[in-house]
């Protein structure tokens, strides 16, 4: 079977996977884990990926809807991460030729691109770090305009090759059928839109989706299985986008941010 052939082969399996089987859960898993060393390599951040999907509820105990639903959630993640590797492969060739690339190249760049909503702090704090590593942070509205619609700008500046998008909860939303006061915070849709774009431009895993952790804030469900890293106060998340960055081929030191 060819790299693509194994991994809609993946995508099937997922699909038929029979609701909450342990064994059948257990064989594509295995299974996967073997296609993506195979075709990505050992250090893949889908293997990472593969990982954080959970089929079965993380506390005890739990009732029969908490376990379906879940395992539906699991393997809705599942589904995704494989499409995202087929997609990764359709977009960039083999596997061969991308892991040449990762092994050999490096960006084509020093420039990182943070897409914001309205937290000044969280967006100067990320800039500073990015700048502290040596690298160049690009925010779009301290670029000229020129006459450019956003759009363009976007278009223009987004010759990068990787991208942090910064989840600060600066809206409140709620559906039709709920009430005001049942709102809950999320991000601007200016960013969830530059978040698709960038996915769509760079590939998953060279966006660094990075949230402000407030109760009941609004992920995005069309990204599940996307791993996203909370702006915490200890500033952990700066050594998680260190390693990010390095797997990607940036030459950075994290003693930097010491």
């Amino acid at each position: 079977m060819t790299e693509i052939e194994l991994i809609q082969d993946l995508i099937d399996r997922a699909n038929k996977l029979p609701h909450r089987d342990s064994k059948e859960l257990d064989a594509l898993e295995r299974r996967a884990e073997m296609v993506i060393r195979r075709v990505f390599g050992e250090s893949s951040k889908y293997l990472m990926d593969l990982d954080n999907i959970h089929f079965y509820p993380m506390m005890a105990p739990a009732d029969e809807n908490w376990h379906n639903e879940r395992w539906n959630s699991g393997k809705a993640e599942i589904t995704n991460l494989f499409k995202t590797m087929l997609e990764e492969l359709n977009l960039f060739g083999t596997s061969s030729q991308v892991a040449q690339v990762r092994k050999t190249g490096s960006p084509a760049s020093n420039r990182v691109f943070i897409v914001h909503g309205h937290d000044e702090a969280m967006k100067q704090g990320v800039a500073r770090v990015i700048e502290k590593l040596g690298l160049q942070p690009i925010i779009l509205h301290e670029q000229p305009s020129q006459g450019r619609t956003v759009i363009e700008k976007l278009t223009d500046y987004a010759d990068v090759s990787f991208a942090v998008v910064l989840l600060s909860p600066d809206d409140m939303a709620y559906t039709k059928k709920q009430l005001p006061s049942e709102a809950t915070p999320r991000a601007r849709q200016n960013v969830v839109f530059e978040l698709g774009y960038f996915i769509g431009a760079l590939g998953r895993n060279c966006v660094f989706p990075l949230y402000q952790e407030e109760k009941n804030f609004e992920m995005l469900s069309d990204y599940a299985g996307v791993v996203y890293v909370p702006y915490d106060k200890a500033g952990r998340w700066q050594f998680d986008l260190v390693k990010e960055l390095k797997a990607h081929g940036y030459s950075i030191d994290a003693n930097k941010l010491i």
